[in-house]
């Protein structure tokens, strides 16, 4: 698997590309920066991410993230800081997600795929994020996620455990 490549445990669409699909940036816009940066065709580029994290996500983005996270959207409202209110008032009037709160669904959605992958399943990973951690100081990962330091530390502790490092 590329390194920016992450795809779906049960389906061959890779999550990162279901969630900046529809991105009102064309894909000729990206071939020509991409193919500099060493991407292939289909693949997302970063510049892709950083161009729909500046755009937004829709709330219908938010329930592709939900259901693939296996969260309820309270869940991933408040691992992004927004409340209900804010979620519903977002899905009413068609906005969109804020830049950080896309930017961190995207970041989730990367850890996951890493995640379902070492582990074998989204249930595992799932299981897994609600464990006490000793290097969370007894904390879940799941607890962790609220925040990109958060997440930056939980996806280490992946790397360190699929090399084998005890935690």
């Amino acid at each position: 698997m590329q390194e920016n490549q992450f795809f779906l445990s049960d389906e061959d669409t890779p999550l990162i590309q279901e969630l900046v699909s529809g991105s009102d940036i064309s894909s000729s816009m990206l071939a020509e920066p991409a193919a500099a940066y060493g991407h292939t065709p289909g693949e997302t580029s970063f510049l892709r991410l950083v161009h729909v994290s500046r755009e937004g996500l829709s709330y219908e983005k938010f329930l592709v993230a939900v259901a693939a996270f296996s969260f309820s959207k309270q869940t991933l409202a408040s691992i992004l800081h927004i409340s209900e209110r804010t979620l519903e008032r977002i899905h009413k009037d068609k906005k969109k997600l804020s830049t950080p709160q896309t930017e961190r669904i995207l970041k989730l959605s990367m850890l996951f795929e890493v995640g379902w992958d070492f582990f074998g399943s989204r249930d595992h990973f799932g299981k897994w994020l609600e464990l006490p951690a000793t290097a969370f100081k007894g904390k879940t990962p799941l607890s962790m996620l609220d925040t990109t330091y958060g997440i930056q530390t939980v996806e280490l502790l992946l790397k360190r455990l699929s090399h084998g490092v005890l935690v």
